[in-house]
């Protein structure tokens, strides 16, 4: 029954199917939002508008202030199609994979015509841990454009098309996490941020079971070789659909201070510390490790009390959403004060790795946590 398919919602989809397709549609308010940006941009009649992981068609509400304009949808999902399709019915639909034969004559795009592409791509990190075992990599795409990240890929995929705007909503870890940003590079460098706005992925329907993470929707501008360098992102201030703001550079960061994945170098006495990834991997997954696994990091004792930290942020950071993607955040001026009970909590919860210790006093876990709170707390 297509009049049962929310246009906001992926219901007519499986877990598994949502996983592999990266599929969490799109809350309404978002496209409104969007649709503000793009009147500021003086966007007239003369532009097309398409969505080409469209779904069951949220974006094409943009018809409530663009009436005149040209639409055009695409998906893989024939479901979701049939339902945008009797909700909209003014748009142009093609069922189509939207990685493979990228260009424009493909949708029936001139050269010349002038292209927003707006959206939300699917994500789909198939080397991240989470939902791991249900995740398949059998996505055909051009090469040109792939990376183990369908989000990444779509970005791609609109410089590709050489869009004029692109209105999307992406994980934030594609900016602030230098690797990611780097798989972007084709698309960053000749697009920049007009209009942006951070929110948290739990608005997503049915997401519950997930931890939550920063996602941005962006309106971004072409402009070819002048777009975004990583340097410009670590300076960028970030705004949250709460009113927070918050920025790269307001902390240093433990990453770059120890090693955060497994290496070579083998210390004496053996210490073991779980692979770091961000403040969400932390929560989820472990720190100090009695037997060596293939994630094991061997601890170089002067670095001891920089994973001691780490340690008690997992035990005692509250951390907000949009932080949750970013490297443990800390001071490196005031960690000396601190570093003696960072030791000592972490010993004193690991005695099955650094033997009998003493309980921590009082004094020394108010340190620590006044320490945590004072880094992540933000007005």
């Amino acid at each position: 029954m297509l009049n049962a398919i929310n246009i906001h919602m992926s219901n007519h989809l499986d877990f598994q199917d949502r996983i592999n397709l990266g599929s969490y549609y799109t809350p309404a308010k978002y496209v409104h939002l969007v649709s503000q940006w793009l009147e500021s941009e003086k966007i007239d009649s003369k532009w097309i508008i398409a969505d080409l992981s469209c779904g069951g068609g949220a974006f094409f509400d943009l018809h409530n202030v663009f009436p005149d304009n040209i639409y055009i949808g695409n998906d893989i999902d024939e479901i979701a199609l049939k339902c945008a399709q009797q909700n909209f019915p003014f748009v142009h639909y093609i069922k189509s994979n939207a990685f493979t034969n990228v260009c424009r004559e493909h949708y029936g795009i001139k050269f010349h015509d002038k292209l927003i592409i707006v959206g939300n791509p699917p994500y789909n990190d198939t080397t991240s841990i989470i939902n791991n075992s249900l995740k398949k990599d059998n996505v055909k795409i051009d090469t040109d454009i792939k990376t183990r990240d369908l989000g990444i890929t779509a970005l791609l995929s609109y410089a590709k098309l050489n869009a004029d705007y692109v209105a999307v909503l992406h994980p934030l870890s594609y900016l602030i996490k230098p690797a990611n940003f780097k798989l972007g590079q084709k698309f960053f460098k000749n697009y920049k941020i007009k209009q942006h706005i951070v929110f948290n992925s739990q608005e997503f329907a049915n997401t519950s079971k997930m931890t939550g993470f920063p996602v941005i929707v962006a309106l971004y501008e072409k402009t070819i070789f002048e777009g975004l360098s990583y340097e410009n992102i670590k300076n960028f201030t970030f705004k949250t659909i709460e009113g927070f703001s918050f920025s790269l550079k307001d902390n240093d960061y433990i990453s770059d201070f120890i090693e955060k994945y497994p290496h070579e170098h083998r210390y004496t006495p053996e210490i073991l510390f779980y692979t770091q990834r961000d403040i969400n991997a932390l929560k989820r997954g472990k720190t100090f490790m009695q037997e060596r696994t293939a994630a094991s990091v061997d601890v170089e004792p002067q670095k001891l009390p920089f994973y001691c930290y780490l340690d008690c942020f997992k035990r005692y950071a509250d951390v907000p959403y949009f932080l949750g993607n970013f490297n443990v955040p800390f001071n490196k001026k005031t960690f000396d004060s601190i570093k003696d009970d960072v030791m000592a909590i972490a010993k004193y919860f690991h005695q099955n790795i650094f033997g009998n210790s003493p309980q921590p006093t009082v004094q020394q876990i108010d340190r620590v946590r006044n320490y945590i709170n004072n880094i992540i707390t933000y007005p």
